[in-house]
């Protein structure tokens, strides 16, 4: 739960009618509750002007600062149970769509559970939406659907592809998805003041990608081109563009495969899953927003194509950071991977090679473990109370960079597979539907 902190001390901030995005109280707050054995616990201990931002929309505070009024303790926990709760309705939703449990389980509990647990992040909860959003859409309720397509904001890298698809191609759903965005707007609003809103557009979102250009722990187009010695502007720039790009794809492509496929939900999850491939920041905690459209294309397609969906739901289902520094995850990861592989009935040599390099990529990972420099009481330097976290972030960031090549090359089994889904599914799409194909 490292990063519940950070918004528990957002939602404080804003209970107490203050800034929930500038140094000041966050930094106050966060060293008041971390307190423990943790890495980061250590951190704050040992470094006074540490601060870690929490750059999330103002609408997703009003939880936080409900629970800010409770004991930290407790708050955690009633966190960890959401989250825990949201994975678990999500793959049972999933099985809705005709996508088995136990692949369904298997896709999510180490990639999803183990890894939101780990962080205590927001984006499982944007993920059930996203699943919850696709049954409505399968199942004929399209002004539910267009309820949830916005309640996928909650992260708004996904939120804004989903509902973008939902104004496009189901227009009974437009009504529900206008009025349901105007709520969001007007607690947004209400919650943090126009000031703080404007800020956050204009100032908190540039500047958190900013600050993270070179953090290892990115996937994005702008940390892997700046990883390669592109110049910071441009490997921003490129990052955004290819955002752009590929929610155009997603956009394209989405009722030409839910056509082709029969699947009305892939006009929902291919947006999504395109925003989870590049981009200007991206970390590992939001890959699992690509697997609701992965499973549905495991399950609806068959022979070589449901082959390699099926092996790319196997990669995107390892946690691949956390598996290389918790020896004890091989065998777990390796579970879940001979689960997809058996249920969706992949033929015997693919599986067993799938199954095989996955394996030994993971065990040659694990012979040099992880390492990255300790920032020192770097901060030595000071910083305004009025000033944006990220400013004292970007400091932090850059010194736990590394030229370490396998913090790269952790990444490309990912990439890889992200990429490989891309293609054959917009090849899948190219295709001339059938004439009895259902009308969306």
């Amino acid at each position: 739960m490292d990063d519940f902190p950070d918004f528990y001390c957002a939602g404080w901030a804003l209970d107490a009618k203050a800034n929930p995005y500038t140094y000041e109280p966050l930094r106050t707050c966060e060293h008041r509750v971390n307190i423990g054995e943790t890495f980061r616990d250590r951190l704050f201990n040992r470094d006074p002007a540490i601060a870690i931002p929490a750059p999330l929309p103002a609408y997703d505070f009003l939880p936080f600062m409900a629970i800010a009024r409770l004991p930290f303790g407790v708050a955690r926990a009633l966190e960890a149970a959401a989250i825990v709760a949201a994975v678990l309705i999500g793959a049972i939703s999933l099985a809705g769509l005709g996508i088995p449990i136990a692949v369904a389980a298997a896709a999510l509990l180490l990639s999803t559970a183990y890894v939101e647990l780990n962080t205590g992040q927001v984006v499982p909860f944007a993920l059930l939406a996203l699943i919850l959003c696709g049954v409505a859409l399968a199942r004929g309720y399209v002004r539910l659907a267009g309820i949830l397509a916005v309640l996928t904001a909650i992260e708004p890298v996904v939120g804004v592809p989903v509902a973008l698809a939902m104004l496009f191609y189901v227009p009974r759903s437009r009504a529900a998805v206008l009025a349901t965005a105007t709520i969001f707007a007007v607690i947004a609003v209400v919650t943090v003041g126009p000031a703080a809103l404007w800020e956050y557009v204009t100032r908190v979102v540039p500047a958190q990608a900013s600050s993270e250009i070179h953090f290892p722990f990115q996937f994005s187009l702008t940390y892997a081109l700046a990883r390669a010695g592109v110049s910071a502007a441009v490997a921003r720039a490129a990052g955004s563009l290819s955002y752009l790009v590929l929610l155009a794809l997603g956009l394209w492509l989405a009722p030409r495969a839910a056509r082709i496929l029969r699947r009305r939900e892939l006009i929902v999850f291919l947006p999504a899953f395109c925003c989870a491939v590049a981009g200007p920041y991206l970390h590992q905690e939001e890959l699992c927003l690509a697997l609701p459209a992965l499973l549905v294309l495991a399950v609806a397609t068959t022979g070589r194509a449901r082959t390699v969906f099926a092996i790319a739901l196997c990669v995107l289902s390892v946690p691949w950071i956390l598996v290389w520094g918790i020896k004890q995850l091989f065998l777990a990861s390796l579970f879940c991977c001979s689960v997809i592989l058996w249920q969706l009935r992949i033929f015997r040599w693919p599986a067993i090679a799938a199954f095989c390099a996955i394996a030994a990529t993971i065990y040659a990972f694990e012979l040099r473990p992880p390492h990255l420099p300790v920032p020192s009481a770097s901060v030595k330097q000071t910083y305004a109370a009025t000033s944006l976290v990220q400013d004292e972030w970007r400091v932090y960031a850059e010194q736990r960079s590394t030229s370490d090549l396998l913090w790269f090359a952790i990444k490309v089994p990912t990439w890889a597979a992200l990429l490989t889904t891309l293609i054959v599914t917009t090849r899948l799409s190219l295709r001339p539907a059938q004439p009895s194909s259902p009308r969306i």
